[in-house]
């Protein structure tokens, strides 16, 4: 070989080393909890005590996993197939326990990213540390979105003011001089609610009489309900924790008040409506972004088949009609939608996927209801609901879809 064609030789070796080792430069490490053929992922919440029925969220995210995984494990954005390894920690919907439980599965167990994480007090104690160890917060199960860890959290389901919106929708159309009680949730939960609210009633004769407080931990709410009913109120808005906003459906009837009654998701689900009496709650209205499902019964619905089908392989511990536990299905669909997308396995490119979700479809909202988000002007995946009314067996859906896609405002 002639000196001229080892140079040019020598030469072709030294480029593609120096593009080898740039392309090894530019492919980020995985972040912790990647494996070549699993990704682990932590779940808290209240699996046991007063508000047990909130953590059927993390059976309903089991669910789908399990699902997923018994199909093979989801296809990640890098090519590689992965199965979930789910991690999931009972914190009785306490919020230092739920930092107690983040901290042991980020520091022990090395999770990737939490997913699902149920209620604002909850996200909020959690908030400064994810912050500081830069783990992903997705899809969480409250209606306030920003919280202490804004560029490592994003929801899922609707922000209380897009509900309080449709509520205020509502009543313009069918009760525009409505006096309206509220019974809520003394957390940010309620005053984010209750200031939408305000804010959509402005310039009407809709007027708000009275405001109780409530926390999730009241064993009785009758004294509050009854300052209510003693107001003049013809309109009850129930924004509580399953426990207390079954009893103030059932004083709201029994009481023989029984005003046109308008009840936050949070507690609306139809096994509530069931230990209350479903007579009690005949006429409620509630709002939901999911199809609706009271029984176990398979469907036309293919979304609805494979969830019942995920729940009867699992054996959830909710009833299948339970809305919460739908939720937590929901959540765990998203995640796997989020993971075929990743190109790198790294936090940091999770939280890039999540927010730019450009209409993604989910087995359990219908299909106007899309997943949206973008990135520095819309951090609320699901901004659209459906009103629906309990007619003593099922609920009924009022008018068509409310869509207030990229108009949520805290």
């Amino acid at each position: 070989m002639s000196l001229i064609s080892k140079l040019k030789s020598c030469t072709k070796q030294l480029a593609m080393t120096v593009l080898l080792t740039a392309s090894q430069a530019h492919a980020a490490e995985p972040s912790p909890g990647v494996a070549d053929d699993t990704i682990r992922i932590g779940v808290t919440g209240p699996l046991t005590g007063p508000v047990a029925v909130v953590g059927a969220v993390a059976e309903g995210i089991r669910a789908r996993i399990e699902q997923v995984n018994a199909e093979g494990g989801v296809k990640m954005g890098d090519g590689k197939t992965r199965k979930i390894e789910l991690v999931i920690e009972d914190d009785g919907l306490d919020p230092q326990r739920t930092l107690a439980n983040v901290r042991k599965m980020v520091e022990q167990d090395e999770v990737f990213a939490l997913v699902g994480t149920a209620a604002t007090p909850n996200n909020l104690a959690i908030g400064r540390y994810i912050n500081q160890k830069k783990v992903p917060n997705v899809f969480m199960y409250s209606g306030v979105h920003a919280l202490n860890a804004p560029d490592w959290e994003i929801g899922f389901v609707p922000s209380f003011a897009t509900e309080a919106d449709s509520f205020a929708e509502y009543l313009k159309v069918g009760r525009p001089d409505a006096k309206v009680a509220f019974l809520y949730l003394n957390t940010e939960t309620g005053e984010i609610f209750m200031k939408a609210f305000d804010r959509a009633i402005e310039g009407t004769s809709i007027r708000v009489v009275d405001r109780q407080p409530v926390t999730s931990q009241d064993p009785t709410v009758e004294t509050q309900l009854n300052t209510l009913k003693a107001s003049g109120a013809d309109t009850l808005v129930i924004i509580a924790a399953p426990r207390q906003g079954g009893e103030a459906i059932r004083f709201q009837s029994e009481s023989g008040w029984k005003p046109l009654t308008l009840v936050t998701n949070l507690s609306s689900a139809y096994p509530i409506l069931q230990s209350v009496g479903l007579e009690n709650a005949k006429g409620i209205i509630t709002s939901d972004f999911l199809k609706p499902i009271v029984g176990d019964k398979k469907t036309d619905d293919k979304g609805i088949d494979l969830y019942l089908d995920a729940a009867a392989a699992s054996k959830v511990n909710f009833n299948v009609a339970n809305t919460i536990g739908q939720t937590g299905y929901a959540i765990g669909d998203a995640l796997v939608q989020a993971l075929e997308k990743l190109k790198e396995p790294t936090r940091e490119e999770l939280m890039k996927v999540v927010r730019n979700i450009d209409g993604w479809q989910n087995p359990l909202l219908p299909a106007d209801i899309k997943i949206t988000t973008k990135e520095g002007s819309d951090i609320f995946p699901i901004e659209a609901l459906q009103l629906y009314q309990f007619d003593g067996q099922k609920y009924v859906p009022l008018g068509g879809t409310l869509d207030f896609e990229a108009e949520t405002k805290e």
